[in-house]
């Protein structure tokens, strides 16, 4: 299913802003300048949110407009905002800005240190940090320039080192959140925390096939509710959710493991390998076999 659907306010659903295929390889991590999409646009980006998706945002040079849900403001230089998924955002840039957009898949958040991707996962809004207040400033701005160097590059480690920086970031900002009350969001709060809820669940039990009462058992809701809540901030069904997760693992499985087709699909829950690449195609498009083939064959150019 395409991910730059619009919900019943207009606004758009984005993987990446612009972009209405799904990210072809299974990367929970992506990191690009302001200019890289931004330029493409006029230096405009208009207001989308994303399902599935947190974003992290480094003004280093130059001022943005700013809009977060019903809010307006200004983004100066020496500024990180942190946007967690369904928070409406999008920016005016002036054409000299500088920066970073690092974009985290919510299951990303597992590799990180214990109880820090929980908190970050959980919380509801937005913030803008401004690093001039911030002792560990240049600490954050170094790890950022490292981090970006590393994304760019395929030096000996490099995922590793890509991780232990994350993780250190967003500890620091995570110290200097405590105690911050979030905006005021157009989104009700409620709605956001049972699919924040919802995406826990299936990410402890996407492998074992459980039927949708299951999973809204454990938010604390009907089923009936559980997918109008997906369908209002998702634009996808619940059941949409969790084969999304479920084709993600294989993806990754597929790309990064040597495991056969019939071993990805028994990790998965899938009783018949037929099945399972029955369902991969549908999900994807292609086979199981040619999506590993085409992945080689991209590797290698």
């Amino acid at each position: 299913m395409p991910e730059n659907q619009t919900n019943k306010s207009g606004v758009p659903v984005y993987q990446l802003y612009g972009e209405d295929q799904h990210w072809l390889t299974p990367d929970l991590l992506h990191c690009e300048s302001i200019a890289a999409r931004s330029l493409l646009h006029n230096w405009e980006i208009k207001p989308h949110r994303h399902h599935g998706l947190f974003q992290l945002l480094w003004l280093e040079q130059g001022v943005a407009s700013l809009q977060l849900d019903d809010w307006q403001g200004q983004l100066d230089a020496g500024s990180i905002l942190i946007v967690p998924q369904h928070c409406v955002h999008g920016f005016q840039f002036s054409p000299d800005a500088q920066g970073l957009v690092i974009t985290l898949a919510y299951p990303f958040f597992d590799r990180l240190a214990a109880g820090l991707g929980a908190e970050f996962i959980a919380y509801p809004g937005p913030h803008v940090f401004a690093l001039g207040e911030i002792l560990e400033r240049m600490l954050l701005e170094h790890m950022l320039h490292k981090l970006a160097q590393e994304y760019r590059g395929q030096s000996q480690h490099r995922l590793s080192l890509i991780e232990s920086l994350l993780t250190a970031i967003l500890v620091l900002l995570n110290r200097e959140m405590q105690g911050y009350v979030a905006l005021k969001l157009e989104t009700p709060i409620r709605a956001r925390q049972y699919l924040a809820l919802f995406a826990e669940a299936i990410e402890a039990d996407f492998s074992t096939h459980q039927p949708l009462d299951y999973y809204a058992a454990k938010v604390g809701i009907s089923a009936a509710h559980l997918n109008a809540v997906c369908r209002q901030l998702a634009q996808q069904t619940a059941l949409d959710l969790i084969h999304a997760r479920i084709t993600l693992e294989a993806k990754r499985s597929l790309v990064y493991t040597s495991m056969t087709i019939r071993a990805v699909s028994d990790v998965l829950g899938f009783s018949d390998p037929a099945y399972f690449t029955r369902f991969f195609k549908r999900q994807t498009g292609m086979a199981p076999k040619k999506f590993r083939q085409q992945l080689a064959m991209l590797s290698e150019d």
